[in-house]
């Protein structure tokens, strides 16, 4: 088999990724091989993939000098030449896996999302509605009190005990309700297809009409569920918009464009959303700018009131910054989490994904680089002890207030010393924020 490398690009339908177009490029790094040819040999891969991340990784001229032949797999070339510590994401995963969460929004767990509270508790932030423990009532600010026989406290590794994201996984879960009583589930991880607006609601205060969305991420599914959102908003007149992006770990720009138009509206429409720039190598074929589109039901709004926390990244952050050069963009919460960068998404045969950083963004104003995230306007802490709509949940609550008096003076954010479960988390989980 000749081992000559070869990269073959084709673009295919509908850019995918966290704050990235993500423009699928097929990269095939062997060539001419036949079904009866061996396999490569594992020096061969880890070569191929060297040369590979030398040409597009946006940090390339960091790349050290290394024997990739002498690494185990791809995955430790990928961590001997990371730049650190700007590079907190790329990732390689597997092709099916990725194909089916970003355009089919399939995923394999429980569907939960789960954050330790300023007390120490650790208690379900989000929910999916197609998961067994959502049919059995469980809902965003139970506490998870133990699993399988196992406390849940400050320090415990949630994600090692719930085992390996396979069909079938069992867990025993003892939940406490928030009426103190508590509740035994035994429950098996299984593949659902996970819905990506969690709530919308339009809430009526002083006569003003104020729409509110809470975006758990960007994937092709997000298009139609959006789509409806602000058909109904459109309808209703809606005068504000409190968009709730506290876990959105971001996904697909196409959506965030979208997102992003259906907010500003037909005045906007042409103007320039989000400058892509890669490294040296692919600057001048790849760079470019996505405008704002002038959509159907779109609102056309001068300001544009976010809820945030540090858990909100990539396309999420993307809607802030590229929205701000045009209208008022305002974060109640918290900092958000700092990824100005995005990936092209690379097939390996039929087997990996590859997503290694390829291109940063800029918003019109050319501004970026918030690796340190976007700094909050009105502070106010993630009140997981109540669901999302509740009046009374303090940052839905710091966010209507701020709409009613234009109060910028928040409760602080008591956040606890220890890292929330889905700082640990890879790939795919890191993005979804999910169990």
């Amino acid at each position: 088999m000749n081992s000559k490398t070869k990269v073959m690009e084709t673009k295919i339908l509908n850019p995918f990724h966290i704050l990235l177009y993500i423009i699928f490029v097929s990269a095939l790094f062997i060539t001419a091989c036949s079904k009866d040819d061996p396999e490569p040999e594992i020096n061969e891969l880890n070569e191929d993939f060297y040369k590979f991340m030398k040409d597009w990784y946006y940090w390339n001229d960091n790349i050290p000098n290394i024997n990739p032949s002498s690494y185990e797999n791809i995955f430790d070339v990928l961590e001997a030449i990371r730049f650190r510590p700007l590079d907190r994401w790329s990732f390689i995963t597997d092709w099916q896996e990725f194909l089916a969460y970003f355009q089919d929004s399939r995923f394999i767990g429980y569907g939960f999302g789960s954050s330790w509270d300023s007390s120490g508790r650790l208690r379900i932030s989000f929910i999916h509605d197609a998961g067994e423990l959502y049919q059995e009532g469980v809902r965003r600010g139970w506490i998870i009190e133990s699993i399988n026989g196992t406390a849940i406290t400050q320090g415990v590794n949630v994600n090692q005990l719930l085992g390996p994201n396979e069909v079938g996984i069992t867990n025993t879960f003892v939940f406490r309700k928030p009426d103190n009583s508590t509740s035994e589930m035994t429950v098996a991880k299984m593949e659902m297809v996970t819905n990506t607006v969690l709530h919308h609601e339009i809430l009526e205060i002083e006569n003003i009409k104020v729409g509110y969305m809470v975006l758990q991420s960007f994937r092709k599914p997000t298009e139609d569920e959006i789509n409806n959102v602000f058909a109904d908003f459109y309808a209703a007149g809606i005068d504000e918009l409190i968009l709730d992006m506290r876990y959105n770990g971001g996904g697909l720009t196409r959506i965030a464009t979208q997102l992003a138009s259906l907010i500003g509206g037909p005045a906007l429409a042409g103007q320039p959303f989000a400058k892509t720039v890669y490294n040296a190598n692919k600057k001048d074929e790849y760079n470019r700018t996505d405008s704002l589109l002038n959509l159907e039901n779109s609102l056309g709004l001068s300001r544009l009131v976010t809820i945030a926390t540090r858990a909100t990244a990539s396309a999420s952050e993307m809607i802030i910054n590229g929205l701000k050069p045009f209208i008022d963009v305002y974060i109640v919460g918290n900092t958000t989490y700092g990824k100005p960068m995005g990936a092209n998404i690379f097939r390996y045969e039929n087997t990996w994904a590859l997503a290694p950083i390829t291109f940063k963004t800029r918003n019109a104003n050319d501004e970026g680089d918030y690796f340190d995230g976007l700094p909050v306007d009105i502070t106010a802490p993630d009140d997981l002890s109540r669901d999302f709509g509740d009046p009374q949940e303090t940052s839905l609550q710091t966010a209507l207030a701020f709409i009613l008096a234009g109060s910028t003076k928040g409760a602080p954010v008591m956040e606890p010393l220890v890292r929330q479960p889905w700082e640990d988390m890879r790939g795919l989980r890191w993005e979804s924020r999910s169990h």
